[in-house]
């Protein structure tokens, strides 16, 4: 991926869709992560309501999911790096049947 600046970051294209300066869960972890504290911060069918926003405000899933691993892995932080797949299991089990074991 090309260097960005701040102003480019996924966080700062989160907090201009939403309209704030700085958007409570610009972060993503409350979608990506289901470890963090910030995922218990909302509920499963809030976190698709935030991604379908992002989503219809032309960000690309596959390319915020980068920038989001490429973030955490500067920070040394592999364990939220790696933390995607397995969220991403959960909401999609969860809107396929309904139902999540977590």
């Amino acid at each position: 991926m090309e260097p960005q600046d701040d102003e480019n970051y996924y966080e700062a294209r989160i907090d201009r869709i939403f309209k704030c300066s700085i958007y409570n869960h610009r972060t993503l972890r409350t979608i990506f992560d289901r470890w963090s504290s910030e995922w218990n911060q909302t509920t499963i069918d809030k976190k698709f309501e935030i991604l379908t926003r992002i989503l219809g405000a032309g960000e690309d899933l596959e390319t915020l999911i980068g920038e989001y691993k490429e973030r955490y892995l500067e920070q040394n932080r592999v364990d939220i790096a790696r933390s995607v797949e397995e969220a991403l299991i959960i909401l999609l089990q969860y809107k396929l049947v309904g139902t999540s074991k977590y």
